[in-house]
């Protein structure tokens, strides 16, 4: 562009300059009367004149009388003649003798030659006037050429430095994720206190902010659907994900998600990894992303519905299962630790089944925290020194798997262990599904076709009311299978099971108990 700029100001430049160099051109002035021939005409004593006169005569009709004059360094004077050429200023005519004896009008001719120099000037003066105008003009818009192209380069800088650290964070998301070592984003934040409650903008942040995630996924195929949303294999820098996407009457859920994942920095092998969290515009309205680790088995309800499980696969899948619910349930008081948190709806279909047999948690977007105060708030504010972070939801756990205190709506709200209690019911609930699909010989499929808990007595789509009259009031629990009875492990982990339907909350083993009984069936 500049280049450019320079080189029109340099053609007209030098157009300006060559015709200021022009020589003043005076037209020749011709009388337009009819030409005729016998003319005499007036000869000055130094031109080519009839013999002893003053006088020279026209034969040629082509021929004119003329008079002309040249100015000399010395003085001026008018010569008068006929027949040569000149390149001289001349006035022709032929309409009559003597027509170029024209003195007068030589007198105004030689005025207006004499005013030439003067005319030259003025007329230099308002050329260079209209080139330094033009020149002033372009020298104008090259700074500004410049000045604009300094700032986009400037700009373009300073989006190349933010995208660089954009693509160290992704390559520290990809070397995070392929290493196994991380399972969420950090968020610059890795000292903060993780019974800090987030703030209004903090939430709102995570929903106004979009990335580029999504940009960089190449959705596959989908590998589940729910009631809040659709699961698909994605591509990801190569290598396979899990993609959840959400509506945006889901936004509490999947905010909710995001927020746990991000702030709290879990990391742990038997809770899902995080990769990535993002939020893009499509024709249903505005598509809420999370992006998690792939595993091909799929959930533990998929697994179990088109597989037969042995005795040690059985153990890993609870063990690990409840190792993650452990790591949920407890809290890490560190520079990266974290709050205790509450699931909220465990079930087979949020619990994902790995290529070694061992499982992960997945579906946060239920879960609560517990917020612990201090002694300086408990003081101030003669609070309970506890409280409950949770996020207003019009979505609600899976019915099937509600605990008794839930549908008789006795649970307590402002108590933690309220919570983890929920859940450890709904864990007894999947430990009888896993049950059912496991062989109690490893030469014999003897496993009981696949069932969800409560299907011999309700609908697949129960209503709270339905499921509350066989829970709560009719205490119906999952029935064992009769080929448990003759295997000691089977009994045994059912037993716990029935102790995970306690109708009293707090009758229900921990799920560090439930892990350690695990551990040492596996050692056996």
């Amino acid at each position: 562009m500049i280049k450019k700029t320079l080189l029109l100001i340099i053609v007209i430049s030098v157009t300006a300059i060559n015709e200021e160099n022009h020589d003043y051109i005076v037209s020749i002035l011709v009388d337009g009367t009819q030409q005729k021939t016998n003319i005499a005409c007036l000869c000055t004593d130094d031109e080519q004149c009839d013999s002893n006169t003053q006088t020279c005569r026209l034969t040629d009709p082509d021929h004119v009388c003329y008079e002309t004059w040249t100015k000399e360094n010395s003085d001026n004077s008018i010569h008068l003649m006929a027949g040569n050429k000149t390149d001289r200023f001349i006035i022709c005519c032929s309409d009559k003798n003597y027509c170029n004896d024209r003195d007068q009008f030589a007198s105004d001719i030689r005025e207006t030659f004499s005013g030439t120099k003067k005319a030259k000037t003025d007329y230099f003066s308002k050329r260079l006037m209209i080139i330094i105008i033009i020149l002033s003009i372009l020298l104008f818009i090259v700074i500004f050429v410049f000045i604009a192209i300094h700032i986009k380069r400037k700009r373009n800088s300073s989006n190349y430095s933010n995208e660089a650290k954009q693509s160290n964070r992704k390559l520290g998301i990809l070397a995070s994720y392929l290493s196994g070592s991380k399972h969420s984003i950090p968020n610059g934040n890795s000292d903060s206190n993780p019974d800090q409650t987030p703030s209004k903008s903090d939430e709102s942040r995570l929903l106004l902010s979009p990335g580029s995630f999504a940009t960089e996924v190449a959705l596959e195929k989908k590998i589940g659907v729910g009631a809040y949303g659709t699961v698909y294999r994605g591509i990801w820098h190569k290598d396979p994900i899990a993609v959840k996407i959400r509506l945006s009457h889901e936004e509490y859920s999947w905010r909710r998600e995001v927020q746990i994942y991000e702030e709290f920095h879990l990391n742990h092998q038997n809770i899902v990894r995080y990769i990535a969290a993002d939020h893009i515009d499509s024709s249903n309205g505005m598509e809420l992303w999370i992006g998690t680790e792939y595993h091909e088995n799929g959930s533990v309800y998929d697994y179990l519905l088109n597989h037969t499980i042995t005795v040690p696969i059985m153990i890993t899948m609870m063990y690990t299962i409840a190792d993650g619910l452990f790591y949920l349930h407890k809290s890490i008081v560190a520079t990266n630790g974290k709050p205790a948190l509450a699931h909220r709806d465990i079930k087979t279909k949020n619990i994902l089944v790995k290529d070694d047999l061992s499982c992960c948690i997945a579906d946060l977007g239920l879960a609560v925290r517990e917020v612990r105060l201090n002694s300086n708030e408990l003081r101030n504010n003669n609070r309970e020194p506890t409280v409950i972070d949770i996020t207003p939801n019009r979505r609600v756990g899976t019915i099937r798997y509600m605990a008794p205190e839930i549908l008789d709506r006795s649970f307590n709200g402002l108590s933690f262990e309220s919570y983890k209690a929920t859940d450890l019911y709904a864990l007894g609930l999947a430990y009888w599904e896993i049950l059912r699909r496991c062989q109690t010989k490893p030469e014999e499929n003897d496993a009981d076709v696949y069932q969800i808990p409560y299907a011999d007595v309700l609908p697949n789509n129960p209503t709270f009311e339905q499921m509350q009259e066989v829970v709560c009031m009719r205490k119906i629990r999952p029935p064992p299978s009769p080929r448990w009875e003759n295997h000691s492990i089977f009994r045994s982990i059912f037993g716990s099971c029935k102790e995970l339907w306690a109708e009293n909350p707090a009758c229900r083993p921990s799920s560090c108990v439930i892990k350690e009984q695990l551990r040492n069936y596996r050692s056996q």
